[in-house]
């Protein structure tokens, strides 16, 4: 009697494993709880990536409204940070140009239509009494 195996013989303590034809097909978990397909996935995903590009172009847009001098100090974020940061500095007044010191208003008081007078030809007497006026 010879005993004929076609494989490897199983070592001890493996059990002897038994080839299939067809494995039974078990429903997993994520078809029970009702997976989203495939194809509603990827319409996502395309929707948001749209949504993306349109988010960068609009920050773009925002980074090239600003004064040339200022691009340089909006940091390096996720474009909805960026957007965040901007509106916060706008807010703060750091893009605002700032104009030279207004002068100082003038004084009321005094008529500024006038010529002032000529008091270098007057004696001391005359000086005084054009001070008390």
């Amino acid at each position: 009697m010879t005993i004929e195996q076609t494989g490897p013989a199983p070592e001890q303590g493996e059990p002897e494993k038994k080839n299939d034809p067809a494995p039974e097909q078990t429903v997993s978990d994520d078809e029970k709880k009702g997976s989203v397909p495939y194809a509603r996935f990827a319409e996502v995903v395309n929707q948001r990536k749209a949504a993306e590009e349109t988010l960068k172009d609009v920050v773009e847009g925002m980074v090239n409204d600003l004064p040339e001098e200022y691009r340089a100090l909006v940091p390096d974020l996720a474009p909805a940070d960026k957007v965040a940061w901007i509106k916060a500095a706008r807010d703060a007044g750091l893009f605002n140009k700032q104009s030279a010191p207004a002068a100082p208003e003038l004084d009321t008081k005094r008529p500024g239509g006038k010529a002032p007078a000529d008091l270098s030809k007057l004696n001391a007497t005359q000086l005084l009494s054009a001070g008390y006026k």
